[in-house]
């Protein structure tokens, strides 16, 4: 009977959790800052991926408050980690940053919010590497960083990564379009 109890209890967690981001991503309105300029743009469903460079500040508008994301750099390095399952000719390394402008709950963007894909349009694995770190939940008004490594099998040096306010999405909010 205890054990009903529990699992009761988490399927009804989950369930509640399922419903609160589902929800939080699906008005989902970007508009960049670039420097010196403003532009605005809206994802629509007919529409393609409103695209973004590195330093160019996306922000991010929904139902549950807005925020805003920019890819600050792209570094490669040469660590590879022994454990690794992963092949990686290359591993890249991307750093982002993050504000929480007025989002109702703690905010945390980390690589469950982007998929990164080669110049072929081949998915990148992330990989283990010593220098990734995830962003830190933050409250409205702070700002947190990280670096998210990927494994890269082949000599260019251009990736996109689609941007997900909602994981849960099948649609990306926006595109880094990502050249060094």
């Amino acid at each position: 009977m205890k054990n009903l109890k529990i699992t009761a209890l988490v399927l009804a967690i989950l369930m509640l959790f399922t419903v609160c981001t589902l929800g939080s991503g699906s008005d989902a309105e970007t508009s960049s800052k670039g420097e010196g300029e403003s532009k605005e743009k809206t994802t629509e469903a007919t529409a393609s991926l409103p695209e973004y460079k590195v330093n160019e500040l996306v922000s991010i508008k929904t139902s549950s408050g807005e925020y805003t994301v920019k890819i600050t750099g792209v570094t490669e390095t040469s660590e590879r980690n022994e454990f690794a399952d992963t092949k990686a000719d290359r591993v890249i390394l991307i750093a982002y940053e993050y504000e929480n402008i007025s989002y109702e709950n703690d905010l945390s963007v980390d690589e469950m919010n982007m998929k990164a894909y080669d110049k072929d349009n081949n998915l990148l694995e992330d990989y283990p590497a010593t220098e990734q770190k995830y962003g830190s939940a933050v409250g409205t008004g702070r700002k947190s960083n990280g670096v998210i490594a990927y494994a890269l099998n082949n000599e260019n040096n251009y990736i996109e990564i689609d941007f997900y306010d909602n994981m849960f999405n099948s649609k990306a909010d926006c595109r880094f379009v990502l050249e060094w």
